[in-house]
């Protein structure tokens, strides 16, 4: 259960990392294209972000670590995906980064969002391969008499 809890963490940051990374590119270009010229950015953003970034990172708890059916993954996939547009769109709202009655911000967010989510999760994805694939060798030099003591 340790190992668990603790994979899950080391997940969780690696998440952080990359949500605050591809946040911050994905705000330059929102900022480039919605506040041309010279936008008077308030310094809050610099905490705005990472604290959006670590809420959505949390939505990795969605995920347990044993397997589940194809069905039951896309479904929390999906329950993801949406948990991260709520945490996004609503945090833009609070923050102001959406103006009010402006249909366009937010619509190009959810794309911004939508860029982010899935290289994150092709990431992590193959991230979990490489884990699987050390985990399937251990256990062929353990079972192939490598492993025991005698």
């Amino acid at each position: 259960m340790y190992e668990t809890i603790k994979r899950k963490i080391r997940e969780i940051l690696l998440t952080f990392c990359m949500v605050t990374t591809g946040s911050v590119f994905v705000s330059a270009a929102y900022i480039k294209v919605f506040w041309p010229g010279d936008p008077q950015i308030s310094v809050d953003i610099l905490w705005q972000i990472p604290v959006i970034a670590f809420i959505c990172s949390l939505g990795n708890l969605l995920h347990p670590y044993r397997e589940v059916s194809r069905r039951s993954m896309l479904c929390r996939k999906f329950l993801h995906y949406l948990y991260i547009n709520v945490v996004v769109l609503g945090g833009g709202y609070c923050f102001t980064w959406i103006e009010r009655g402006n249909l366009l911000m937010p619509a190009v967010m959810a794309l911004g969002i939508l860029a982010v989510f899935i290289v994150i999760s092709a990431v992590v994805w193959s991230w979990h391969k490489k884990e699987t694939e050390r985990l399937n060798s251990k256990l062929r030099e353990y079972q192939a008499g490598e492993g025991r003591t005698v």
